[in-house]
């Protein structure tokens, strides 16, 4: 049987040290077991670079072979493997803000609307363009005007920090952002994040039941989290969902920046996709509460009200005391923070771990030792239990780098 198979027992491939063996033998049995095929000696150096070519054909075909498997695949590949499931990878979505705009005198502005290639544009400190997303005619005074960014991703906004003009104007002196971000841009779905959507999302088929239901609602494009809670006793829980009832809570991000969560519009499509799931997955005769309505029509004719609430975002507040094991090494503040907020995510309701957190610290700076610290819903001094639940379960916890602090000792 050849070195490299595939069996029942799945893929067998050499190792360097099997092929650069098998390639010695080979030699030898050419020129003479007193060849030399030490490492540094010109026949070793070649059958090295045989070995290694022959061991990057081998990983590619081990990677290839992976990638039959959903939850092995990566980028493209994964795409390919979820569509089977009838899952779609949730774009990138746009971080957008409501800026004052102050003009002297008379202006136009033009929008991304207008379909220029520019339009009129701020920046932030760190350089991101934030267009103006409908243009407006007759501006003078003070305006409300929302902008957004120019690429998609998580692009954090803190409040008057926008103030440079990049397209002047004359006649508008100033503009500022009175608050943070009107909508949080994300990132494209991370391979990691998508496999374990997809991994929840097998319970697709089934009917009727809690985990088929989640499944189905994780399906919808954009639906980034879902979970569902049951009340299965005759009178109304302590959540406030009515007896036989169920209460889903869905994170919806579309992809141009809208969001379910409180106080965005510009969901109207995803209600009914959500809806219908509901209408189509839960158990007949359940009942259903949320803050949002949408009526199905069904086969009989008749419409039947499907409820169901967007989640609410909650700012997580950490404070983190940091010393260094060697004195010689700086603990690196705006990275540790940019990371942290890169890396902590939150489903619906889930508790943070200031444990989980500080853990994650040490792997990015094995220098850092955590003395103290906490997390909490306010700014430094709030931010000292150990491990917190959002303060309602429709709750999900969002990590800025802003609401981050590190004192450094």
């Amino acid at each position: 049987m050849s070195s490299n198979y595939v069996s029942s027992s799945g893929l067998t491939l050499q190792s360097l040290s099997d092929i650069v063996t098998e390639l010695e033998d080979g030699f030898k049995a050419i020129y003479g077991t007193d060849i030399n095929v030490t490492a540094n000696s010109p026949d070793g150096q070649m059958i090295n670079l045989f070995a290694q070519a022959k061991m990057d054909i081998l990983d590619c075909i081990n990677s290839v072979y992976n990638s039959f498997s959903p939850s092995a695949a990566s980028g493209i590949v994964l795409d390919q493997r979820a569509a089977i499931n009838g899952l779609i990878r949730s774009a990138a979505t746009y971080t957008t803000v409501v800026m004052n705009v102050i003009a002297t005198k008379t202006v136009t502005l033009v929008g991304q609307d207008n379909g220029v290639l520019t339009p009129f544009t701020v920046a932030d400190p760190a350089g991101n363009p934030f267009y103006l997303q409908v243009g407006a005619t007759g501006v003078t005074g003070t305006n409300s005007l929302t902008f957004i960014a120019s690429v998609p991703g998580a692009i954090e906004v803190v409040a008057n920090t926008i103030t440079r003009i990049t397209t002047p104007l004359a006649g508008v002196t100033s503009v500022t952002n009175p608050s943070g971000a009107l909508s949080q841009g994300v990132a494209e779905e991370s391979d990691a994040d998508f496999r374990l959507r997809r991994y929840v999302s097998v319970s697709n088929p089934s009917s009727g039941y809690l985990s088929g239901l989640i499944g189905g609602l994780l399906s919808i494009p954009n639906v980034l989290h879902a979970i569902v809670y049951e009340n299965v006793g005759p009178t109304g829980d302590a959540n406030g969902i009515p007896g036989h009832s169920i209460w889903p809570v869905i994170d919806y991000i579309g992809p141009s920046g809208a969001t379910g969560a409180t106080g965005a519009t510009g969901v109207t499509g995803s209600q009914t996709a959500i809806a219908t799931e509901i209408y189509n997955r839960r158990n007949a005769g359940c009942g259903m509460t949320g803050s949002i309505t949408e009526n199905i029509l069904q086969p009989n004719g008749f419409y039947l009200p499907v409820k169901y609430s967007y989640v609410n975002y909650q700012n997580l507040y950490i404070h983190l005391v940091i010393t260094s094991l060697n004195a010689l090494h700086t603990i690196d503040d705006t990275y540790l923070k940019a990371k942290i907020a890169e890396t902590m995510a939150y489903g619906i309701n889930e508790i943070a771990d200031y444990s989980e957190i500080s853990s994650y610290v040490k792997t990015i700076d094995p220098y850092a030792v955590i003395i103290s610290g906490g997390v909490g819903t306010t700014g430094p001094a709030g931010a000292t239990y150990p491990y917190l639940p959002p303060t309602s379960i429709v709750n999900r916890w969002v990590v800025q780098s802003a609401n981050i602090d590190i004192d450094t000792v």
